[in-house]
């Protein structure tokens, strides 16, 4: 008997469900990765926000400044809040504490908190200039 070259419905079968079965467990990645790239994003852009603020202590040390900035900023919410990043976060806290020691040495916390409850936070030393 005289084979053609084709292919048998067994083997088309066997070869459709391998297929399927790629297929469906390549499209169960796409909602993480689309999730996961969203959550990049934002931590980028409160990242952002985080090293502005933390930036304006940083420049004014020691001194008045920082007084006036640990107070306006101690609580946050998106009564006050401006500068464009309003759909990402819920509000901030900061604290400053004094660490101590022979020298004015000032430990900076700026915490951020994601609408999703989570809260990214972030820390910085300031010293006299």
């Amino acid at each position: 008997m005289k084979r053609n070259g084709g292919f048998t419905l067994l083997e088309v079968m066997v070869a459709l469900t391998i297929l399927a079965v790629g297929l469906v467990a390549i499209m169960r990645l796409f909602p993480s990765a689309v999730s996961q790239s969203r959550r990049s994003a934002e931590r980028t852009t409160v990242s952002m926000l985080a090293k502005t603020e933390l930036g304006k202590v940083k420049a004014g040390g020691v001194g008045n400044q920082l007084v006036e900035w640990a107070k306006n900023n101690a609580l946050r919410n998106l009564a006050n809040a401006s500068g464009g990043y309003d759909d990402l976060y819920a509000g901030w806290r900061s604290t400053v504490q004094r660490v101590g020691g022979d020298v004015d040495l000032y430990r900076v916390t700026f915490a951020v908190e994601l609408f999703d409850g989570t809260e990214e936070t972030f820390v910085t030393y300031v010293t006299e200039q």
